[in-house]
């Protein structure tokens, strides 16, 4: 007992200096207090906050480059009318209303108050998700049943957005970081397939090399520039490239004779709008739509990261209302005759790459589309980006997608349920991409989920995470020997629960110096007689650790003891962990024969 009290108190004397280090690292004598919490929070990555103001020409230009990125998605749209056999003037109408309905979703995400909206700057785009569901039904019914389904599936996500906070733990952050490394490979998939795949057999050397030299130039310009232009690198690349492709002939005169035929300014029409319903397309939407806010709470926690130097866990309320924001939108898309949209990975990319994220720009944003939405010829020109610029502009952008994923995922600790739930559904993704006609043989209406690789691969994750749930106990002990505690032990115990539990890993290391620290204090100081025990819970927002002793009282005081009590008084190495522990714990309880530590997760 008293070799163990000894090693205890010498623990504590190494810790004492690096408290006094962390003391003097808080004081703010002499130092301005910061301007406003935002400014606190900003990561030091970050050029322009969220509640920022950039100056004219930057909320300009970067709304501009976050409106390019967006056009790049107009191919879905576009595929679709084509496929159902829409005419020039018809598609363009529908990119018009599109652009209407983009700018609504950009403008519903920045609001500053009220229900609706996450607050941050999080642009929408035309979405792959919705693809697969929407050639179903078009095929079935043409585009009125595409825009009547849209509008279901609008309507579904907002019902999801009413309970999405208290599905939380159905849907864990590891999974939505799943969500967002699938979504960051699609981009990046659909840029190789748009170069490799054509009716040529693939792109040719001209826009191989032009693809390479506009992503090169990208890189250069985000990574080596010393100066703002930085945050303007995407639309620096987009309009090399058009100017690459003018001079090499991928653009040529007959490419845009036609724009010329178009009015200069026109206002879209509504009136041959239409919309349909069918029963047998409800669960293939559905499931777009749990897709969906699925992608749009990925999208948010990436956003939120990137944005808050202090991100420890994604903030529901501001996810919540994003999907509803989200689900309105998709809704108001299909009234409108458009087609399905979601909050943008490929826009948060950008944020990522640039350092901007004021929701200011969203405002410009909205602004732009509302002025593209009446001009045909501009339109048209989009519709006319050549493949190296698009190819380009994704596989930049999908980077830092896939990376953010990856981050998010690697803030939880993994045990085997949970590695298997990632790799399963890794492996599952790639499958359907590399063999997409692994299940041509599943049922008519299974076709649009089991065919696409995000929404099966999503649905394997999920529906693995239920499973594993089976056997999980919140309420875990275990009883060390006060005698001859066996410390190691009790941190490979919060180890295996916080995996288990997928509990972040901030949280498990400070749940593991709490619970030592306090074993330590106990033993050396508290008279601890017979065995100790430990029992951890955990409820998916709070862990919690019960010690129980026969034994003196702990104390946590709220200042550390000066170097006077500290080396001279009995009372100042007890004081001195009781401190320690109080900064590593949220909440302190006193309960029957011992303590209670709370840790907010």
């Amino acid at each position: 007992m008293e070799q163990g009290a000894k090693a205890s108190q010498a623990r504590l004397v190494r810790r004492a200096g690096e408290v006094w280090s962390h003391l003097k690292s808080r004081a703010r004598v002499g130092k301005p207090e910061p301007a406003s919490e935002a400014d606190a929070r900003k990561p030091a990555a970050l050029v322009y906050g969220v509640e920022e103001r950039p100056p004219t020409q930057v909320i300009w230009l970067s709304a501009l480059q976050q409106v390019a990125i967006s056009s790049i998605y107009m191919i879905y749209p576009l595929i679709l009318a084509h496929q159902a056999g829409l005419g020039t003037h018809q598609i363009i109408n529908l990119l018009q209303l599109g652009c209407i309905a983009l700018g609504i979703a950009a403008l519903l995400q920045a609001l500053p108050r009220g229900p609706v909206g996450s607050r941050l700057l999080a642009p929408s785009s035309f979405t792959g998700i919705y693809f697969a569901s929407s050639l179903v039904a078009v095929k079935a019914g043409g585009m009125p049943l595409v825009w009547g389904m849209t509008i279901f599936a609008g309507i579904m996500e907002i019902a999801f957005s009413l309970v999405w906070k208290r599905l939380r733990a159905l849907v864990p952050p590891e999974t939505a970081g799943l969500v967002v490394f699938f979504i960051g490979s699609i981009i990046a998939l659909a840029a190789c397939r748009m170069l490799a795949d054509g009716p040529a057999g693939g792109a040719t050397s001209a826009e191989w090399i032009i693809t390479g030299i506009i992503v090169a130039l990208m890189v250069t310009i985000n990574v080596w520039s010393r100066s703002g232009v930085a945050i303007y690198c995407v639309v620096i690349g987009m309009v090399a490239g058009y100017l690459a492709s003018l001079w090499s002939g991928l653009i040529t005169r007959a490419h845009l004779q036609p724009l010329l035929e178009l009015p200069l300014m026109s206002v879209p029409n509504v009136s041959g709008i239409s919309w349909a319903f069918e029963w047998s397309m409800v669960l293939p939407f559905a499931i777009t739509a749990l897709a969906a806010a699925m992608s749009a709470t990925a999208v948010l926690t990436a956003v939120q990261r990137l944005t808050d130097a202090d991100w420890v866990r994604p903030e529901m309320s501001s996810i919540g209302r994003g999907v509803l924001g989200d689900g309105i939108a998709t809704a108001f898309s299909g009234l409108l005759g458009a087609y399905g949209l979601t909050l943008s990975n490929a826009n948060a990319g950008v944020m990522a790459a640039t350092g901007v994220a004021s929701r200011r720009i969203a405002f410009a944003i909205a602004a732009i589309l509302a002025v593209i939405a009446l001009q045909p010829r501009l339109l048209g020109i989009l519709t006319l980006m050549p493949k190296p610029v698009m190819a380009a502009a994704m596989l930049f952008t999908s980077a830092f997608i896939m990376i953010s994923g990856i981050q998010i995922i690697t803030t939880r600790v993994l045990d085997s349920r949970r590695t298997l739930v990632i790799g399963m559904g890794i492996s599952t993704f790639f499958g359907v991409t590399v063999y997409p006609s692994a299940f041509s043989g599943a049922p008519h209406w299974a076709q649009p989920i089991v065919t696409t690789p995000l929404v099966l691969a999503t649905l394997v994750a999920l529906a693995l995470n239920l499973v594993f749930r089976i056997g999980i106990k919140k309420r875990v002990t275990m009883t060390i020997d006060a005698q001859s505690p066996a410390l190691r032990d009790v941190t490979a115990f919060i180890e295996r629960c916080a995996g288990v539990w997928g509990a972040r890993r901030d949280v498990t290391n400070r749940v593991e110096f709490a619970v030592q620290q306090s074993l330590e204090a106990i033993i050396a100081y508290c008279d601890a007689k017979g065995p100790i025990k430990i029992e951890l819970s955990f409820d998916e927002f709070v862990i919690g650790a019960d010690i129980t002793y026969d034994g003196k009282s702990m104390e946590f005081p709220a200042e550390a003891p000066g170097k006077e009590e500290l080396f001279e008084s009995e009372q100042g190495y007890p004081r001195l962990a009781g401190f320690l522990i109080r900064q590593h714990t949220d909440r302190r309880l006193q309960i029957k024969g011992g303590v209670r530590l709370l840790f907010d997760h």
